[in-house]
């Protein structure tokens, strides 16, 4: 029972660090940037809610602070109405009344330099994420096997499209596949799907089109999750390649990372809007913390040496808060008023228009805004509740 509880109060306290360090370099690269353009900023805190610590930076200004509820962040600029960074217009107002001077009032500089301040949190995570994938592969490297095929399944998708052992996958939808993962990682959100294969056998290429069939499996830390499924097994005779890098290739390769992270959102999120997937497996907060509480207690039980421990642990943590930055930063740039593509397409009107979208219905997409997160965060929170019982 005792280890049971330390199991749980490690994953509690890995969840927590994980989620305050990636909201944390969220909110400072807006504040980062918002400074750069002496913008003056009067609070970033990380949580929400009342402050169980806090100082003011006497060069700023800025009141830093750690709040009660510490699932979330925001930087607060003067004249804006709560943490969403929406104006408020009295306040506003008030200010130029009291100082005249308002040039360094976010809500009065140029569009442009609002766009990259909002544009700067997104790119905080995608930056990070790059560098927590760089820190992982400099650790440990990485294996590539060649995407030989070595067993098919009878009555599998490989089989009924005509793949044998011994062929070689070559390119899929046009796109060159260089080994097992890559072509594992793009049959696995084309379930039920026509993919264009090339293969090479008896050394020359052939082109057969195969559709993976749609199943339900388990992910690494055994919750539920659906994907494609060709039927096939990586032949024994596959030539592994084992890659070391460098910092330069290191985050040549995290960025890599990010970026097909990116297109794998985009493409999954594409899916459901055309009725290919059902959308179970978008989380929220309850998804990350049973992703990173279930990896901490399973490393945790794992009967290894404790330094051999720590290695897992750090290595899977570095891996799950990478993809959990990107995936942030994707959220963060959905153009939805409150969040931070919402801002960014209300500059976009008045880039184009020349002038700001009125301030009544600026106040009303916020409402709206508001509403569909609301509504989203109960749909994710029955997908995680869904998640967390399939363990």
């Amino acid at each position: 029972m005792l280890a049971e509880l330390l199991y749980l109060f490690l994953a509690a306290i890995a969840f927590f660090v994980v989620i305050s360090a990636l909201v944390f370099f969220h909110e400072l690269g807006h504040y980062s940037v918002a400074r750069a353009f002496g913008m003056k900023v009067e609070r970033f805190s990380i949580g929400f809610g009342k402050a169980i610590w806090q100082r003011r930076s006497k060069s700023s200004g800025t009141n830093w602070m750690i709040s009660r509820i510490p699932l979330g962040g925001y930087v607060k600029f003067a004249g804006d109405a709560g943490a969403a960074s929406n104006p408020d217009q009295a306040a506003l107002e008030q200010i130029r009344a009291d100082h005249g001077d308002v040039s360094d009032i976010f809500h009065f500089r140029p569009v442009w330099q609002r766009a990259l301040v909002v544009l700067a949190g997104p790119i905080a995570n995608f930056i990070l994420a790059a560098i927590l994938f760089a820190i992982a592969v400099m650790w440990v490297g990485t294996t590539h096997p060649e995407a030989l095929i070595g067993e098919v399944e009878a009555e599998s998708a490989a089989a009924q499209a005509g793949i044998l052992p011994g062929d070689k996958i070559v390119a899929m939808d046009g796109r060159d596949i260089s080994d097992w993962v890559d072509m594992a990682r793009h049959i696995q959100l084309r379930g039920n799907t026509p993919i264009e294969t090339v293969i090479e056998r008896g050394g020359r290429l052939e082109t057969i089109i195969v559709v993976p069939r749609m199943i339900e499996d388990k992910d690494f830390i055994g919750g539920r999750m659906t994907r494609g499924k060709f039927g096939v097994g990586l032949s024994p005779d596959a030539e592994m390649e084992t890659r070391t890098y460098n910092p330069v290739t290191a985050l040549m390769f995290g960025t890599q990372q990010v970026g097909n992270t990116i297109s794998a959102t985009g493409h999954y999120i594409g899916r459901i809007f055309n009725g290919k997937e059902d959308g179970k497996q978008l989380g929220s907060v309850g998804r990350i913390a049973t992703m990173v509480g279930k990896s901490t207690v399973d490393v945790a039980r794992t009967e290894i040496p404790v330094s051999d421990k720590v290695k897992a642990f750090t290595f899977r943590m570095l891996q799950l808060a990478a993809a959990i930055s990107v995936a942030l930063g994707f959220a963060n740039l959905i153009p939805i008023p409150m969040l931070d593509g919402g801002h960014l397409m209300f500059y976009a009107y008045e880039a184009v228009a020349g002038k700001p979208l009125s301030q009544k219905k600026q106040e009303l997409g916020f409402r709206v805004g508001m509403a569909v997160l609301l509504a989203l965060f109960v749909v994710l929170t029955i997908n995680d509740i869904g998640y967390f019982r399939s363990l």
